[in-house]
């Protein structure tokens, strides 16, 4: 079994990382999450924390597309 925290869609491109900000997906004030059978998991994806001085929850989050190579292909601008 794998534990999905599902996010919202690829919308912000921030041109310092280069890369997209992602931000948690929430469900009735609750985290959006799941637990499915890990042969339905598509594609794993490398997540990095947006530190900052707002708070200590770390909410938004970076896609690294530089760690696959089919991945950084299908995001390239």
């Amino acid at each position: 079994l794998a534990y999905i925290h599902w996010f919202r869609p690829l919308q912000t491109f921030d041109e310092n990382m280069h890369s997209f900000r992602l931000s948690k997906s929430s469900r009735q004030r609750g985290p959006y999450a799941l637990v499915v059978p890990v042969h339905q998991v598509l594609r794993p994806c490398h997540l990095i924390p947006r530190v900052g001085r707002e708070s200590d929850v770390r909410e938004d989050f970076y896609l690294n597309r530089y760690i696959d190579l089919e991945l950084f292909d299908r995001l390239s601008v």
